[in-house]
């Protein structure tokens, strides 16, 4: 037994230097792994995440949820709505929110309000800033849809059908520029929604998209740069 033991030591002082190779290049892998997690884990904290929603139902008066669930605040700076219909695509900047309804009213209030209660900004606009894992609500899908419609001279009922051409509506996709944390290039998101209508008239409001597109690479600031010279 002492002869085997005495064999084996030998053998392992023969290959010592092979055996301190080995375990260098096993603490390099370690610490290369190590430091690979550091960094994916540090560009996830660096990464933004805006998620587009749908939430309360299905139908156009189901709310568009925008998220914020990156690791840093971001400031929503714009809005836009890509309508689809039978004759073609046309944009619109959403950001402003406009609601006939309400705003003759809410001017009114304004005017007529002398506490010191401020006037929500959320009544007349969507930009603005999202800490880390809030939410705003960008209106009823029925309302963005409008708002698109109406800059395009489209006439629409109820259930969001047109009524003065023969037009049919086939989706949305709702797209945005934010800027992230303290980063000075800004990054963009979007998410197509389906519209279909069923015998009733009504249309339904499907995602298209199991989630929301990020555009935040320096190849993808030029989509961003072609959104906004649609609105010019």
């Amino acid at each position: 037994m002492f002869e085997w033991i005495g064999v084996s030591w030998q053998w392992l002082t023969t290959n010592a230097s092979l055996f301190s190779a080995i375990c260098t290049f096993g603490m390099f892998v370690i610490w290369f792994v190590y430091l690979q997690l550091l960094l994916h884990n540090f560009r996830m904290q660096r990464k933004p995440q805006i998620i587009i929603n749908r939430g309360r139902g299905r139908d156009t008066d189901s709310l568009c949820l925008i998220s914020n669930m990156s690791q840093e605040a971001v400031f929503v700076e714009t809005i836009f709505a890509q309508l689809e219909t039978s004759e073609g695509v046309w944009f619109g900047d959403i950001t402003d929110v406009v609601d006939k309804q309400h705003s003759e009213g809410d001017q009114r209030q304004q005017n007529s309000d002398q506490t010191d209660t401020p006037y929500p900004l959320s009544r007349m606009t969507r930009q603005g800033p999202l800490n880390k894992g809030q939410y705003m609500e960008g209106g009823s899908f029925g309302s963005l849809i409008r708002e698109v419609a109406g800059m395009h001279d489209l006439e629409l009922d109820d259930d969001c059908n047109v009524t003065n051409r023969d037009i049919t509506l086939q989706g949305i996709e709702i797209r945005l520029i934010a800027i992230f944390g303290s980063e000075k290039r800004p990054v963009g998101a979007r998410r197509h929604f389906e519209l279909k209508k069923d015998d009733n008239g009504r249309i339904s409001v499907l995602p298209g998209q199991i989630t929301t597109e990020q555009l935040n690479t320096r190849r993808q600031q030029l989509e961003l740069r072609r959104w906004r010279r649609m609105l010019t």
